[in-house]
């Protein structure tokens, strides 16, 4: 005959595997949550890819091809680069409504921004403060804005949708500088790096 310890023990281990089970099961049932700030998070991690790979192609560029442009009325190596620029500001004004830093000297005209300088170290710095204004917004973005809706070029979006678009914008561009590069004789350096 089983001792009312016995008993008791066998309940409250027959208890705890079933909480156990229960536990495990509404696991499988329901993922996990995402982290606070996800978004932020993978947002940052694919800007410092595109922002590196940028970067490093603009310094392989020899100053002489700055003026270069596959065809007139086409945008030059030096617009190309600062409307990149152009648009870290304009998208995340459009997103978040955080207005560019005042020593940027940014302004909402596209044109006169993109022919504002040809040279290669100017175009550096400015493209430097727009990845640098691009990061703080990041991370000060709260969650819960992400779905805040915002009007971008005269349609409803949600925040992280403009901020994706951010991305998008930079990679279309960085393509745009790699085709320029090739046309002139330039390897982009991370292709280096894989064989060319």
């Amino acid at each position: 005959m089983k001792t009312r310890t016995q008993i008791l023990t066998a309940t409250v281990l027959m208890l705890g595997a079933t909480a156990l089970a229960a536990d495990a099961q509404a696991k499988k049932a329901s993922p996990p949550a995402a982290p606070a700030h996800a978004f932020q998070s993978d947002f940052l991690g694919q800007l410092d890819d595109v922002q590196k790979k940028i970067l490093s192609l603009e310094e392989a560029v020899p100053q002489d091809k700055f003026k270069w442009r596959p065809a007139p009325g086409v945008r030059s190596i030096a617009e190309a680069y600062l409307h990149i620029a152009f648009g870290n500001y304009l998208l995340t004004k459009i997103a978040t409504g955080k207005e560019p830093p005042a020593e940027a000297g940014w302004e909402m005209n596209g044109p006169k921004w993109d022919g504002k300088t040809t040279d290669k170290s100017e175009i550096k710095a400015i493209l430097d403060k727009s990845f640098e204004h691009v990061r703080t917004v990041i991370k000060g973005v709260e969650d819960a804005d992400l779905d805040k809706k915002v009007s971008f070029f005269g349609r409803e979006m949600t925040e992280r949708a403009v901020l994706i678009s951010l991305i998008g914008h930079l990679n279309e561009h960085m393509g745009q500088e790699v085709a320029y590069a090739r046309a002139n004789g330039v390897v982009p350096p991370w292709s280096m790096k894989q064989g060319g």
